[in-house]
């Protein structure tokens, strides 16, 4: 086997190797039980006016896997960012 060809099939295996491990971790996503606090509530809650600035809006969760076991990670209302909240059962 030529040196070329040895090399491509291993940046081949390389290639397919990441492939698999990008999506097995996609699988691998964790959801807490009940759900986020609802967002349209009975009453109407006026939140007062305001810009969300970048630094305001990187967000404090990804995922329920990133909050303990009883929280869901959602976007309270009037904030501008994702973060760990109490969750709601069913």
């Amino acid at each position: 086997m030529s040196s070329t060809l040895t090399h491509a099939l291993i940046l081949l295996v390389v290639f397919v190797s990441l492939i698999y491990a990008g999506s097995k971790q996609s699988q691998d996503v964790i959801a807490h039980e009940g759900k986020c606090p609802t967002r349209n509530p009975l009453i109407h809650i006026h939140c007062r006016r305001r810009v969300c600035r970048p630094e305001d809006m990187i967000p404090l969760c990804k995922s329920d896997g990133d909050c303990s076991s009883v929280q869901k990670c959602c976007r309270p209302m009037c904030s501008c960012r994702t973060r760990c909240v109490d969750a709601v059962k069913d």
